[in-house]
């Protein structure tokens, strides 16, 4: 049983942006190639015997309940599979906050892909990230990696 796990949640850089066209939910349909950088969030996850979710980070300012994607991530595995167990996580926030580099996503992304394995759920890469998606269009992309091409408002 895995009680302790640490993750590198990398942030992404956009090579190039191109809006296709404002659609009538007000989010624009764009096509842009994203990549995978080395900067990174410190990701710890603990897990406990108290049912529930912990969660801390290095900056005052972030949110450590529902308003975090990170939180959001992990109550989403923690409903859907059942689990009663608890889980502690810690971020330490090294991607800087809302410059557009996924920082959130990849916190989710690693939390989605930490608790898969912590808790032995079984979940290809596809089926978390078709998770993913419901909790924002760029964590998908983290969770794969690398260097590609999205669509859509970000989710393809």
């Amino acid at each position: 049983m895995i009680r302790h796990l640490e993750l590198k949640a990398y942030g992404k850089i956009n090579l190039g942006l191109d809006v296709v066209r404002r659609r009538e939910d007000g989010y624009h349909e764009v096509r842009m190639i994203m990549q995978t950088v080395r900067v990174y969030d410190a990701i710890e996850l603990n897990r406990t015997e108290e049912e529930g979710i912990r969660l801390s980070t290095n900056l005052y300012y972030l949110p450590d309940n529902e308003n975090n994607l990170g939180y959001r991530a992990a109550k989403l595995l923690m409903d859907e599979f059942g689990i009663r167990d608890g889980v502690e996580i810690k971020m330490k926030k090294f991607i800087p906050v809302a410059a557009g580099m996924a920082g959130g996503s990849s916190d989710a992304a690693a939390v989605l892909f930490g608790l898969n394995k912590m808790f032995g759920l079984g979940l290809s890469k596809k089926e978390l990230m078709e998770r993913g998606v419901r909790l924002g269009a760029d964590v998908p992309y983290c969770i794969m990696r690398g260097t590609a091409l999205s669509e859509g408002i970000g989710e393809i």
